[in-house]
């Protein structure tokens, strides 16, 4: 063997991380400057603004919102298995996490099965606030949201454009003295991607360890919190928080910048949320039933498509 050979291994083993740094266009929006703000944003983006008739995101939760126990358990599949690694990445206006094909959420009272392809993240300046939606009036220090794409489209892109093509799963994050281990792998990647671009390959924990031990969740229909703000989302929103360290919070605050590396002036990417809009007549719902199984897409296909022969089997046989 090369004497070189060893050597590359050591490194590889080691070093969980592979780091990457790709070119991110300009946004026609930000969150902090005056002049391309969330308020701004109906300048470049007409279908940002509020009216009667539209449902955006994100809304105020409340705990008098009516519970309805007769909708069926919402199914996450394949959350239970860590998959081999996640690639996480500064998107200028937020920090990407793109996962593998695998895991999948139907069921309950969702219109599609959706393809689980990504999350994403919002936080504020301080451990007050944070998250885009509010519960009973409070904001929490952060937001964690999981995006699952509808059956039969490419992309987040092309499935924002269909009603319903955009599953969202919004979970609070809150600050507490001890840390989050399955938050660990996700808190030491942000150090490494400060500027719009860079990426890098974590060993992530399974989804399921991200989300709240108690899955009562609140579901109603709205829009995206960024432009184009379409109103194309059916979002569930859980209510309890899970909890992070104020070490594991501090980086996304302190060490993420939404300026490209070669500007003179860094600025920092913080308060990325969109203000709180109206409720208006709008259903909300509230659930506890959440099915996790440890089975992927895929494998549900397949289960389904056996069952199916040996049906066709036991009925060629008979009498």
């Amino acid at each position: 063997m090369e004497s070189w050979i060893p050597a590359l291994l050591s490194v590889l083993v080691l070093n969980p991380f592979r780091t990457s740094t790709l070119k991110v266009p300009p946004l026609n929006y930000c969150y902090t400057d005056d002049t391309c703000g969330p308020y701004q944003w109906v300048t470049s983006f007409p279908s940002c603004i509020t009216k009667d008739s539209t449902l955006h995101s994100p809304i105020n939760l409340k705990h008098v919102d009516i519970r309805n126990d007769s909708v069926d358990p919402l199914e996450l599949r394949g959350f239970t298995k860590p998959q081999s690694s996640w690639t996480v990445r500064n998107a200028r206006d937020t920090v990407a996490v793109e996962f593998q094909a695998g895991m999948s959420a139907n069921g309950g009272s969702i219109k599609h099965n959706y393809r689980i392809v990504e999350m994403r993240f919002h936080w504020g300046t301080n451990i007050t606030n944070g998250s885009e939606h509010k519960l009973d009036g409070r904001r929490f220090p952060m937001e964690m949201q999981i995006v699952g794409v509808a059956h039969g489209f490419a992309d987040v892109e092309a499935a924002s454009a269909n009603q319903s093509g955009l599953l969202m799963l919004g979970v609070f994050i809150d600050i507490a003295s001890a840390e989050n281990k399955a938050f660990k792998a996700l808190s030491q990647a942000v150090s490494n991607v400060k500027y719009p671009g860079d990426s890098i390959s974590v060993t992530p924990p399974a989804l399921s360890d991200l989300l709240p031990e108690d899955r009562k969740y609140y579901q109603y229909h709205g829009g995206q919190t960024v432009p184009p703000c379409r109103q194309t989302v059916t979002w569930i929103v859980f209510e309890k928080p899970i909890f992070i360290s104020r070490e594991q919070y501090l980086p996304f605050v302190t060490r993420l910048y939404y300026t490209d590396k070669s500007d003179t002036a860094e600025k920092l990417l913080v308060e990325n949320y969109r203000f709180i809009q109206p409720r208006l007549n709008r259903q909300i719902f509230v659930s506890s039933a959440v099915d996790l199984t440890s089975g992927s897409a895929s494998a549900a296909a397949l289960n389904q498509h056996a069952s199916i022969i040996m049906l066709l089997i036991l009925i060629s046989t008979m009498p």
